[in-house]
């Protein structure tokens, strides 16, 4: 075995450091967990790389089929829509809690506590199908 190559803790912490920009497109780790502007901010930041036109009143976003509130413990997000592309158990992953997804599927209401994977998809597939309308 080789003692003159790099050791796996130090490609870790290199990478770490040269990847952290990444953050400003909704972070680097799928797990990721923060305080509620920060997930408020990277929600705001996805909806306008989907090209969302959103309108920020405080802690508030409001664009054409919903809006994001923020509060102590994530951010509140409503769509609304007709047959919105989603069933109930795509609002029982880790990261939503409160959801609430009308009968006829015209509208959804969750709040988003981590930033994640799930969370980018979610809110991608809806913006995807309001284009699409």
């Amino acid at each position: 075995m080789s003692t003159d190559g790099r050791g796996l803790d130090h490609l870790m912490e290199q990478n770490d450091t040269e990847l952290d920009f990444l953050s400003a497109y909704g972070g680097v780790d799928d797990g990721e967990k923060g305080d509620a502007d920060a997930l408020f901010a990277a929600v705001h930041r996805f909806l306008l790389a989907g090209g969302v036109v959103c309108e920020q009143q405080d802690a508030i976003l409001v664009f054409e089929h919903g809006k994001v509130h923020v509060d102590e413990r994530g951010c509140w997000l409503t769509f609304t829509g007709d047959h919105l592309p989603l069933v109930s158990s795509d609002l029982h992953a880790p990261g939503f809690v409160n959801a609430s997804l009308a009968k006829d599927r015209s509208s959804v209401t969750v709040q988003l506590t981590e930033w994640s994977l799930e969370q980018r998809r979610f809110i991608e597939r809806l913006v995807e199908h309001h284009r699409a309308a």
